[in-house]
């Protein structure tokens, strides 16, 4: 076991690394590259948890990532300590538990909820952490324009055809891909809003923050585009996405 334990620590740290390829372009192959790596300890963690002892391995197991990151982030200086706590949170959001649930075995499934439990109670950053799969995480790069306000709006609750999503998305289509700045603008979107919700949802009050972008940014977006006020709209959504990076994005995009 005490091998096992230094193996999921040095896993942390790769994977803290490995941030920099959380990227639209890199990061699907970066993941099944590094699982591939790991596939052996990944696979091996059911048959340490087999027999009597099977639930005090799973917590054992499951508690080492956290406890170790949470060592590590005591370390870190506090004025580096909010960048850190993001990357940190992401690292294991995008890359650690995806692995661990990747081949769906029942076993790393029970290691990685308790896991995320642990890290939650032990409050290692101070973000909160959800139970992620890699399908889920790679989809998102894969969404169109609307990805933030997608996620405004589910909070909200309302439907996928909603007037601000169906006002934006023409927005997109019929303005912005038809420029050379706008489609710049939709490229970069593309790799960062996935992230920012992402982020924004380890907030401790994500909802508060949804209300807020809705608030100063969405709706004025979409009477700007509803008015063909064209440039106003896109001038002003890339001021919610510049505000949202610098205060949500992690440091390899910052």
């Amino acid at each position: 076991m005490e091998e096992t334990r230094k193996r999921l620590e040095e896993f942390f740290d790769e994977m803290l690394r490995n941030m920099k390829y959380f990227k639209k372009k890199s990061y699907e192959q970066i993941f099944k590259d590094t699982y591939e790596k790991y596939r052996e300890l990944v696979m091996g963690l059911p048959g340490l948890c087999e027999g009597e002892e099977g639930d005090g391995a799973v917590e054992e197991l499951a508690s080492v990532i956290p406890l170790y990151a949470r060592r590590k982030f005591l370390d870190v200086p506090k004025r580096k300590k909010e960048p850190a706590g993001i990357d940190y949170n992401m690292a294991m959001a995008v890359y650690v538990v995806p692995m661990l649930v990747y081949q769906h075995d029942p076993v790393n499934e029970r290691i990685a909820e308790r896991m995320v439990e642990i890290w939650n109670e032990a409050q290692v950053t101070g973000l909160r952490l959800q139970k992620s799969d890699y399908e889920q995480i790679a989809g998102g790069f894969r969404k169109g324009m609307c990805f933030i306000t997608t996620a405004v709006c589910e909070c909200q609750g309302k439907p996928d055809d909603c007037q601000e999503l169906t006002v934006l998305r023409e927005y997109r289509d019929g303005y912005l891909l038809g420029t050379d700045e706008g489609r710049a603008m939709v490229e970069e979107y593309y790799e960062i809003a996935p992230v920012l919700v992402l982020s924004i949802g380890m907030q401790r009050e994500p909802e508060k923050i949804y209300e807020e972008i809705y608030r100063d940014y969405l709706r004025p977006c979409v009477e700007y585009a509803k008015n063909a006020e064209n440039e106003k709209c896109r001038e002003l959504y890339a001021d919610m996405v510049g505000s949202l990076r610098e205060r949500f994005a992690p440091s390899h995009l910052n």
